[in-house]
């Protein structure tokens, strides 16, 4: 299992990641992007989200808390990281805005190069070791391969086989759905994640951080003006963080530091493996909301429609008198 484990990390993750874009992509017309960046508030409002509440929140309760070095650092890491692409899935599925979802986990990712280490040097200064490198290249290509890439090509598909993009678009995301499973079952299978290896401590901590994101993001959201559809995409993008490129930082920061490893592996993939259940009310109210939505504007429709329809049975009826 522990084989099966490893392929699944080095092959089916990054596949999971190009067919979750590839799907979101062919949904998508560049005037979707363009409607997002023409109204730059619900980017700012993610982005703030981001970088500034989940940064918070962790800092919260790592004070609350008096978490270790290991445990403090990993939850620095998992705050720090941008959206992962599994977020603008659940968006999608939610019927929040996706192009803002996508938006913003672009925008993070790209600049997750200078956020990362200027999130862990606030945060996390007194436990990092001296002068850890960034491993600018290597994010650099997994943006360009696992994300940008099959979104562009996504959106090419649409553009040129616009009656065929809809179905290639459910069987991408059909195709990232099982992935995600696969991966989630392996993990499990192999024993690397073990909620009480460490006691029920920081398996607490950890669902009690996950869910004060998920009920702060949305408020943050509604309270600076914005819809349900936005709440909805930007709640689930705070929630569901690409932790990949944490495990990627893990061996680069802390090579000598066994105990320090354990600790925020074990965040790293239990952050991971829990996210989804998070997410899962998010979609469903999303879902709801913009289910209640659609049928008021549809009652709405119809009302206005029979009122025209009366109207000109009245004038006729006063033409014929």
């Amino acid at each position: 299992m522990a084989t099966f484990q490893e392929f699944a990390e080095a092959v089916l993750v990054p596949i999971q990641l190009f067919l979750a874009m590839l799907g979101m992509g062919a949904t998508l017309t560049v005037s979707d992007f363009l409607k997002v960046f023409a109204q730059p508030r619900g980017l700012a409002v993610g982005l703030g989200v981001q970088w500034l509440v989940v940064p918070a929140l962790a800092a919260l309760f790592i004070a609350l808390f008096s978490l270790s070095p290991g445990w403090a650092v990993g939850l620095v890491l998992v705050a720090s990281v941008p959206g992962g692409a599994t977020s603008n899935l659940f968006t999608f599925l939610g019927r929040g805005n996706v192009p803002l979802s996508i938006a913003v986990t672009t925008v993070t990712t790209l600049a997750c190069i200078g956020v990362i280490p200027a999130i862990l040097r606030i945060l996390a200064a007194p436990y990092l070791p001296e002068g850890f490198a960034f491993p600018t290249l290597r994010i650099l290509r997994d943006i360009a391969l696992y994300l940008l890439a099959p979104l562009a090509l996504g959106m090419v598909i649409r553009r040129f086989w616009a009656a065929r993009a809809e179905a290639f678009s459910r069987w991408s995301i059909r195709g990232s759905v099982l992935c995600i499973l696969v991966i989630a079952t392996s993990s499990l299978g192999s024993g690397r994640i073990e909620v009480q290896a460490y006691g029920w401590g920081p398996p607490l901590v950890l669902v009690g951080f996950l869910l004060s994101i998920a009920i702060v993001a949305p408020i943050v959201v509604r309270l600076l003006g914005h819809d349900d559809a936005d709440a909805t995409a930007i709640g689930i993008e705070a929630v569901v963080r690409n932790v990949g490129i944490g495990l990627l930082l893990l061996r680069f920061f802390f090579p000598d530091d066994p105990d320090a490893n354990g600790h925020i592996l074990f965040t790293c993939l239990f952050y991971s493996g829990a996210s989804g259940a998070f997410a899962l009310p998010l979609l469903f109210r999303g879902r709801a909301k913009a289910q209640a939505l659609a049928e008021s504007e549809e009652a709405e429709s119809e009302s206005e429609s029979g009122d025209s329809e009366s109207e000109e049975a009245s004038a006729e009826s006063g033409s014929t008198t």
